[in-house]
């Protein structure tokens, strides 16, 4: 158990920092798009983006997935699944592309011109798929951290991107705002292909995916897109039901609460290659790697929302006086943050442990859910009541999503090893 603890540790210290990066990443970016748009085009603009982020899940259809479920059995082998994975990217991603703009138009209630948002659906169906896929290939190679390192690029130089239209082009924000990072993410796809190159040199004559390789990579598709929903959903339909304005403010807190509760998703992603390894072939250690997994998530999400509820105060100082609001939100939303760490850590681990429907079920049951607390919360007390939804359907997630994995457990019946 303590050479278990010591190498998780490790993994995850190193893994941690990358995505301390991230939050700090995230955080920069978050104050300083929220100070260029102000909270009513902020909030259509997260609508937007978190519809693409979503949808931008389904281009390499899995094959992420598929490529480290592959690499627990043949090791270094497994890249060679690189040959189907981008040519599905930019297949899937490209059709995508053409369709985004008139469906994030009606979400968002056509606030935003066609042209924002075909440049928002390129960046995130086309650019950001392919990076993802990159990020894979090193974590497949055991060089998790180093895969996080290329996801964190392009979102440094978004941040940059925006620093940049606050000092130079603060007369046309959103547009310039677009523009630029897209741009940013077309050069970190770049930097990532590089960076990927040096560490494991691709093969990029395509092929044809196996029909083994098809199923499980819809499987594992299907069930990516639906866990990030619940992530993600709130942000997209709360202009429809709070208003441009309120959404901003909801939009904002949900996303510091997202960035604290970080630090669980580099856990997770450190133990994703040895949680593959468990489902391949199952240990008693595995077990206990499944245990201590569920006891930190649901730690720090409970340290996570008793210092959100406590910082409160302080986020208008850094986000700006349009968003005065958000220190009596934030402590109404940071409720949902143990819970989200549990569900988080309850899908990865059906997902390493090779049961993605079973992920697929809880999820996908807990959106039905989560979409009808949110509706019925904000029409009865407004951004607190879609607050409070939030908790009750991320609460629901955990509890279902950890049932799940105990029968998950339970149905490993190999010696211990």
């Amino acid at each position: 158990m303590r050479v278990l603890k010591g190498a998780l540790a490790r993994s995850s210290m190193a893994t941690t920092g990358i995505l301390g990066l991230r939050v700090a990443t995230q955080a920069l970016t978050l104050v300083l798009v929220t100070r260029l748009l102000g909270p009513t085009t902020y909030g259509t603009y997260m609508a937007a983006a978190s519809l693409a982020v979503i949808l931008g899940l389904l281009p390499n259809l899995g094959a992420g997935y598929v490529l480290m479920a592959r690499a627990a059995r043949d090791g270094a082998d497994a890249i060679e699944n690189w040959r189907y994975g981008w040519p599905l990217s930019l297949s899937v991603g490209s059709l995508l592309t053409l369709g985004f703009p008139f469906v994030a138009s009606a979400v968002t209630g056509a606030s935003l011109p066609i042209v924002e948002l075909a440049l928002i659906g390129a960046a995130e169906l086309l650019v950001t798929p392919l990076t993802l896929l990159l990020s894979f290939v090193l974590q497949a190679r055991n060089r998790v951290a180093a895969g996080q390192m290329l996801l964190w690029i392009p979102m440094a130089l978004r941040a940059v991107a925006a620093a940049t239209c606050i000092v130079f082009f603060a007369r046309t924000p959103v547009h310039v705002f677009v523009v630029l990072q897209a741009t940013a993410a077309l050069l970190g796809l770049g930097l990532a292909l590089v960076a990927t190159h040096r560490i494991a040199p691709l093969q990029w004559r395509p092929r044809r995916p196996s029909r083994d390789e098809w199923r499980s990579g819809a499987a594992y598709a299907a069930m990516h897109i639906v866990a990030a929903n619940p992530t993600e959903l709130d942000k997209i339909i709360s202009p429809a039901l709070l208003g441009a304005h309120t959404a901003g403010i909801y939009s904002a807190t949900s996303r510091v609460m997202n960035a604290v509760v970080m630090p669980v998703v580099g856990m997770l992603v450190a133990a994703q290659p040895r949680l593959f390894r468990h489902g391949t072939a199952p240990t008693e250690e595995g077990q206990r790697l499944v245990g201590l997994l569920g006891r930190i998530s649901f730690g720090w999400g409970l340290l996570s929302a008793a210092a959100l509820a406590l910082g409160a105060p302080l986020l208008p100082y850094l986000l700006g006086d349009a968003f005065a609001e958000t220190a009596a939100t934030l402590p109404w939303v940071a409720m949902a943050s143990p819970f989200m760490a549990l569900r988080m850590a309850a899908g990865t681990v059906l997902v390493a442990s090779g049961h993605p429907l079973r992920r697929l079920r809880f999820e996908l049951t807990g959106i039905v859910l989560l979409a009808l607390l949110l509706g019925a919360g904000a029409r009865l007390f407004d951004v607190r009541g879609m607050a409070v939804g939030l908790t009750l359907g991320e609460a629901f997630m955990a509890s279902y999503g950890w049932h799940l994995v105990r029968r998950a457990q339970q149905d490993f019946t190999t010696p211990v090893a």
